[in-house]
């Protein structure tokens, strides 16, 4: 008989969320989180296998398809299955992992909260691979320990007896009735954490996947959150980054793990712009575009028909989730989750650029909706050889896709949430426009009366691609004009004028102006007067390194890096206002951080001697770690001769630096003038693309 765990909370309207505790837990876990979300969802908690009021069959082992098993039996009784977000915090993350891989057609969304996972050698990326190789082989030696220290009749027994008998324990980790055995929690920790097979899972998984993780988490191995990516390139990692980022951040965060947790519920586009009476026409904007993109046609349209301008997913107001791929379905899914709010049942569609194949895309899926079709620059891709120029034009995304070491690295210096701005953008050309299917999205349109409309000057068109795909149309009009790419911005009037059954008389049609109307705002937002600082200041920093201004700079920035910390943990205790927690503390260690980093500025010796100290020791530490890597684990000889030359490497410079060394010590300083102009070289790459997508938005959002 299939056991039926307890249920705690079953609270709230709306789609079913399902809060997983961690061990040693309980439901009782997301008590304070469940009431916050309860006015989203349909809140549901539970006691896990062998947990709280949960049944514990003798028999068990704790294995994630008991578990498994429980939990769908228990979420079908409650009628709990469809459309389901799932999350799971700790060892509750390997549950819902492996619920969501298990039966992906019922599950919507998977967020898993400091999760612990640990990769075989061969999964592992380049990136800190020495550290994370030894970091997974101690924390899995100590997971081992553990187990065989739960021992009802040992320490593992009496352990346990002191927890069950603390409340201020229960009361830390969130259990109120689970009282803790020494057995069960072996075996979790065996099936659940040591043994777990978090990748076999993860490459099963289909539903959009969220990370979220603390940069503190001993439990996570930091180095290899992005390695998670080759087996999901769409999942959103994010590492928190403010006060009281341990493991435990469903106890510390409730606020703003709900918060998170209510990013994606939304699943509507944002319509900017519904307005005019009649049929109703649909107005979709290009990539890094919105709906304001339109407003030179708009009153043009709107004089007699009903015009809805939407901001396309991932752009302008709309929604941008971090955890799909927007390829063209997704765009579409999206769509006519929007139209079908609005109750529209037939209506015509004009796109532009990423546009056009959108409601190209939408229209194949929904022929009896669409009356007709307006394709404005359409950047069709072709693959049968005629030619590639386009193909190239847009290859840039394929170097700065997540997975590569450019994004990594991109994503290292601009920060997640910086760098996260983009991702539409990335995403949605290179899993919406390289992979597209045009003759077979034509075959589905071929009786939609269509125009297509291009410029003669768009390096994103082939015109004999074009008029290739478009004979296989019944009703097609073909129309170039003597402009760009960005034909409603720059040629409204010629484009109005080419439109079907338009009464455009009585309007003035302007142009739109050289300058972006909001370019000081996009430029901000995206932060190119920041980074163009670094970058200026980094090149700075990395040529005086080479003068005798050297020490001064080494001063000043050891002074630098302890104020930056102190101001974080001031800026961060007033986050824990929300939390109900204690924030005195690290408002006066920060406070002490910025008076020691002023003290430090004062006393160059002293300063100079603490970096020296700190950059040494962490030379050795690394090349001690490489070398015990390479003699302990490396399987691969090419990769143990590199860990051990560079572990010996360092280990002498370190080790000759700290015992004064002139020249190891200059050589220390040469390396870290380097790696900073390179560092600002990079910055400057990135504000130069962002001064180009500022301008671009400018126009537009």
């Amino acid at each position: 008989m299939r056991q039926k765990l307890h249920v705690r909370i079953d609270t709230g309207t709306g789609k079913p969320l399902i809060l997983l505790h961690g061990m040693f837990a309980d439901g009782s876990q997301w008590n304070e989180i469940a009431k916050l979300l309860r006015d989203d969802f349909r809140v549901i908690t539970v006691d896990l296998l062998g947990h709280g009021k949960s049944p514990r069959p003798k028999g068990a082992t704790y294995s994630n398809k008991e578990h498994v098993a429980a939990l769908r039996t228990t979420l079908e009784s409650l009628n709990a299955t469809d459309s389901a977000t799932v999350v799971g915090y700790s060892m509750g993350g390997a549950v819902a992992l492996a619920y969501s891989s298990t039966y992906p057609q019922s599950v919507k969304q998977l967020y898993l909260i400091s999760t612990p996972f640990y990769l075989k050698p061969e999964e592992m990326i380049p990136a800190q691979y020495s550290s994370s190789l030894l970091f997974t082989k101690l924390s899995t030696s100590v997971f081992k320990q553990v187990e065989r220290a739960m021992n009802p009749d040992g320490i593992g027994g009496l352990i346990t007896d002191l927890g069950n008998k603390s409340s201020k324990f229960h009361a830390m980790i969130g259990a109120n009735e689970n009282q803790l055995d020494p057995i069960i929690i072996r075996k979790n920790l065996n099936k659940l954490v040591r043994q777990f097979d978090f990748i076999g899972h993860l490459k099963k998984l289909r539903a959009p996947l969220t990370f979220y993780a603390g940069k503190k988490d001993v439990f996570i191995v930091q180095g290899q959150l992005d390695a998670l990516r080759q087996y999901q390139p769409n999942m959103d990692i994010q590492r928190l980054d403010i006060i009281k980022i341990d493991h435990m951040l469903v106890q510390n965060l409730p606020h703003e793990i709900a918060r998170l947790l209510k990013k994606n519920k939304d699943e509507l586009l944002n319509i900017g712009f519904d307005k005019g009476k009649g049929e109703p026409l649909l107005l979709l904007n290009g990539i890094e575009s919105s709906s304001d993109y339109w407003q030179p046609l708009l009153p043009a349209l709107a004089q007699d028909r009903r015009v809805i301008a939407i901001d396309l997913l991932g752009f302008g107001r709309s929604p941008k989730p971090l955890n799909i791929a927007y390829t063209l379905e997704d765009h579409a899914l999206w769509l006519r989750q929007t139209i079908d709010s609005l109750g529209l049942k037939k209506f015509s569609i004009i796109g532009h650029s990423l546009g056009a194949l959108v409601a190209l895309t939408y229209a194949a899926q929904h022929k009896n909706q669409v009356k007709d079709l307006t394709l404005l620059s359409p950047v069709l891709i072709p693959k049968n050889g005629i030619s590639n120029q386009i193909l190239k034009r847009i290859h840039f995304v394929d170097k700065i896709a997540e997975g590569s070491n450019i994004h990594s690295r991109i994503a290292k210096a601009l920060g997640y949430k910086r760098m996260s701005q983009y991702m539409p953008l990335v995403r949605s050309v290179k899993n919406g426009v390289q992979h597209q299917n045009v003759p077979r999205l034509f075959d589905a349109i071929k009786y939609i009366p269509t125009t297509v409309l291009y410029g003669r000057n768009d390096t994103l068109i082939d015109k004999s691609y074009l008029e290739h795909v478009t004979r296989t149309l019944k009703k097609v009009t073909l129309v170039e004009l003597n402009a760009g790419h960005n034909l409603p911005f720059f040629k409204p009037k010629e484009t109005l004028q080419n439109l079907r059954e338009f009464n455009t008389t009585g309007h003035e049609i302007k142009k739109s102006g050289a300058l972006p109307r909001t370019f000081l705002q996009q430029l901000a937002k995206l932060a190119a007067p920041t980074l163009c600082a670094k970058s200026i200041l980094s090149i700075a920093a990395g040529l005086l390194l080479f003068t005798s201004f050297a020490p001064w700079v080494v001063t000043f920035g050891l002074g630098f890096y302890i104020f930056k910390i102190g101001y974080s943990y001031v800026r961060g205790a007033f986050s824990l206002k929300n939390e109900n927690l204690s924030y005195f503390g690290y408002i006066f260690l920060g406070i002490t951080g910025i008076l020691l980093s002023y003290s430090l500025v004062n006393r160059p010796a002293l300063a100079l001697n603490i970096s020296l100290f700190i950059i040494c020791g962490i030379i050795i530490l690394s090349g001690l770690c490489r070398l015990i890597v390479a003699m302990l684990w490396a399987t691969q000889k090419r990769l143990r001769r590199s860990l051990l030359i560079s572990g010996v490497a360092m280990l002498l410079i370190g080790l000759s630096a700290l015992s004064g060394s002139i020249m190891s010590t200059k050589l220390i300083v040469a390396t870290i003038g380097m790696l900073a102009i390179i560092r600002g070289i990079q910055f400057g790459f990135y504000a130069t693309t962002a001064l180009a997508l500022a301008y671009v938005r400018g126009f537009n959002q």
